[in-house]
């Protein structure tokens, strides 16, 4: 992808109005794919209207709760080498980030069909038996992959019946 006279847009949190025009996607370059450790835990969210447009929500799939606390704790999410600081609402029914996630959506140019992959690389004290913690304090710590177009159709084509399973091998 290319922006107009090949240069980078200028990301910083801006209070523009719901109507402006989208922020270009990042140059290709800017585009990092780090191999996830294997260790840790991590879910993928194909972003829709909602999550990269007003109201800005991204509620974390259910599947993935054993592995956070069912508390309000920081959290902090990483990606090409920047840092945003949001608050995981784990005391919700539907465990999310808070406005905050708004700041990365833009911050990433994120838009409807884009993947993020987030790698759970620092939970709070508590939840790496898969329990839930009680009131740490300590933060969570994702590393954030952005996937430009969504997940590759190799991934998405399979798994959609018990014939044609999608395997993923360490």
């Amino acid at each position: 992808m290319e922006t107009l006279a090949g240069v980078k847009p200028k990301v910083e949190p801006c209070e523009e109005p719901e109507h402006s025009p989208p922020l270009p996607p990042p140059a290709s370059d800017d585009c990092e794919v780090t191999p996830l450790s294997g260790d840790n835990p991590f879910f993928t969210i194909v972003m829709s209207r909602t999550q990269v447009q007003h109201p800005f929500q991204l509620a974390i799939p259910v599947r993935f709760h054993r592995h956070l606390p069912e508390a309000r704790a920081a959290a902090v999410l990483r990606c090409r080498g920047r840092s945003w600081t949001v608050s995981y609402r784990g005391d919700c029914k539907f465990k999310s980030f808070d406005t905050a996630w708004r700041d990365f959506a833009l911050g990433n140019a994120l838009r409807v069909g884009d993947a993020c992959v987030f790698e759970l690389i620092m939970p709070s004290a508590g939840t790496e038996q898969g329990g839930c913690g009680g009131g740490s304090s300590k933060e969570l710590v994702f590393r954030v992959q952005v996937l430009r177009g969504g997940l590759p159709e190799e991934i998405t084509s399979r798994g959609a019946t018990a014939d044609d399973p999608l395997v993923v091998v360490d």
